[in-house]
């Protein structure tokens, strides 16, 4: 459920946000076919509502700031943990997309490509990572070890313990090639927006089977970065996150406080 909204949130904002566009994901429509007319469909009627528009900038930046990444990095090879409905394999060329995802979720992403007449570089890579090391199973996959890699786990981190996270961040450091960590966190509810957006989208994506586990302050993010092995490593917000031309705007748009977002990098990178 939660990538299908916010593939959607991706979609919608090309429809109902003004120009310069924070990302322009013009297959996320596509992909989803007849399943995105409905959540698509909040968004055109009430463009405005704060959880909606919230849900927008979070979708869109996160995914921006990790493919801006990966085009600064230079690696070759792009991971997507978690990778739910998300269409950069089929919006880009010259790179390797490995995605990584149970393999329930990941046979409904075939079908929903399949029947969107998608094609790309793309490795399916299913696996339970709470079974099988991400590392392990990039290595099954044909990933190159010698080569670097920029891996990007959106949307995924507040589904995790900390246990499950450290686990990842580490299989992540620890690549023989050289790695680049991108990801998304929730931040503690402190003040009056996170409360608000606990209340509103938390009690909604536990009611669907997908509960919060873990909330990280942007120190408690890089902590944790550092203790699994990176040497290089930067937290920013979404304002910082994105060229500042992009929030001079003039549809309501504005950079949120509920989340973070991680960047973090091995030796030499």
């Amino acid at each position: 459920m939660t990538a299908l909204l916010s593939a959607a949130a991706r979609a919608a904002h090309l429809v109902v946000d003004d120009t310069p566009h924070l990302l322009a994901d013009t297959l996320a429509a596509r992909l989803l076919g007849p399943d995105g007319d409905a959540p698509i469909g909040y968004h055109r009627a009430d463009p405005s509502h704060p959880v909606l528009r919230a849900a927008r900038v979070e979708s869109t930046v996160r995914a921006r700031f990790a493919e801006d990444l990966l085009a600064a990095s230079g690696a070759r090879q792009y991971v997507l943990v978690g990778a739910g409905l998300d269409t950069f394999a089929y919006r880009s060329r010259g790179v390797a997309v490995l995605e990584v995802d149970l393999p329930d979720v990941q046979e409904r992403k075939r079908e929903a490509v399949s029947r969107a007449g998608l094609a790309g570089p793309v490795t399916f890579v299913p696996a339970d990572l709470a079974v099988t090391p991400l590392d392990e199973a990039l290595r099954a996959a044909g990933a190159d070890t010698r080569a670097p890699v920029v891996v990007a786990a959106l949307g995924l981190t507040m589904y995790l313990t900390r246990d499950e996270l450290a686990g990842l961040l580490a299989s992540v450091a620890h690549w023989p090639g050289g790695a680049h960590l991108v990801a998304d966190h929730l931040l503690p509810p402190d003040d009056d927006e996170r409360r608000g957006y606990d209340d509103a989208v938390g009690s909604a994506v536990a009611q669907g089977g997908e509960a919060w586990r873990t909330k990280l302050g942007a120190g408690q993010a890089a902590e944790l970065a550092r203790a699994a092995g990176f040497t290089t490593v930067r937290t920013t917000n979404q304002r910082d996150a994105l060229p500042p031309e992009l929030w001079i705007r003039t549809d309501g748009l504005r950079p949120g406080g509920v989340s973070g977002l991680l960047h973090a990098a091995t030796r030499g990178l």
